[in-house]
């Protein structure tokens, strides 16, 4: 255990100084939302709020999005501060980076957008330096679940395996990113990039809970991924299908993708604190 903090702590240096050079070195400032959008018109596509000088943009989504965050924080608070186990350590660590990352995301896609992306510019730039730290910290947070995994493998091997995945993963998408920053390329630097750069991981995930299903734990994690990947679909279905700005003309209400995603991750981060925790208390991993 901790030989894994050290190599991981040493792991979060390497990518925090990495990062710290790819956005200082990077042309992401260069890169421009595609069709382009005036400064006016990124503010006028959904609502936003004015606290003398401050514009707060998706007050609402911005609210969600927060409330997410701190749930996910706490659940990650309550699983690291057992130290019992390996397993609920590294769920703890994972479930604390990803409330980080879900604050950070709140920051570039819905509340301070607009100054992070269009300040002093006639046209809005495609990302920020926000928002690629929060896509970095998720990456971490996902490899510290198949940090958590490994603790659960009975094979010496499989487990050392599993560890090696995660830190390459997590050393590799800094690079990943690094490249999209320098050239620069769109889709490294986008959300979908990040999915896809993700999806090993989630396959590992389910493939050993299907492996070991007829253990408790691993049976309700795999209901949880399985739901998991029908969120992301969820998230898809209302973005292709324009959910926002539909809502919007209709109601006069703003709802959009980002909050369809954000209000199942609510409710999919309370079914990891009420179903998971009886089972490591159960099994004595908590």
């Amino acid at each position: 255990m901790k030989q894994d903090k050290t190599i991981g702590t040493l792991l979060l240096i390497y990518t925090g100084v990495s990062f710290f050079i790819f956005t200082t070195f990077g042309k992401v400032g260069t890169l421009f939302m595609v069709p382009s959008i005036s400064t006016q018109a990124y503010l006028d596509q959904w609502p936003s709020f004015t606290i003398g000088n401050l514009i707060i943009q998706q007050p609402s989504s911005s609210i969600i999005i927060l409330i997410l965050s701190i749930l996910t924080i706490s659940l990650g608070i309550h699983y690291f501060i057992s130290k019992k186990s390996r397993f609920a350590y590294w769920l703890g660590i994972n479930f604390i980076f990803w409330g980080i990352g879900a604050f950070l995301a709140g920051l570039s896609y819905q509340a301070f957008g607009y100054y992070l992306k269009c300040t002093g510019l006639t046209q809005c730039l495609f990302t920020d330096w926000v928002e690629l730290l929060y896509m970095t910290v998720t990456v971490i947070s996902i490899n510290a679940i198949l940090m958590a995994y490994a603790s659960l493998m009975k094979s010496y091997k499989l487990s050392l395996l599993l560890k090696k995945i995660a830190l390459v993963s997590v050393a590799t998408f800094t690079i990943f990113q690094g490249i999209g920053m320098l050239i620069p390329v769109q889709f490294m630097l986008s959300y979908e990039g990040m999915l896809l750069f993700l999806s090993p991981n989630l396959i590992i995930f389910i493939v050993l809970s299907i492996k070991h299903r007829k253990e408790t734990l691993h049976k309700q994690m795999l209901i949880l991924w399985i739901v998991f990947i029908f969120i992301n679909l969820a998230y898809f279905v209302a973005l292709f299908a324009g959910q926002g700005t539909l809502i919007y003309n209709a109601t006069g209400f703003w709802f959009n993708e980002n909050d369809t995603l954000h209000v199942l991750l609510i409710f999919w981060m309370i079914a990891w604190w009420v179903r998971i925790p009886p089972i490591l208390h159960k099994e004595k991993l908590i």
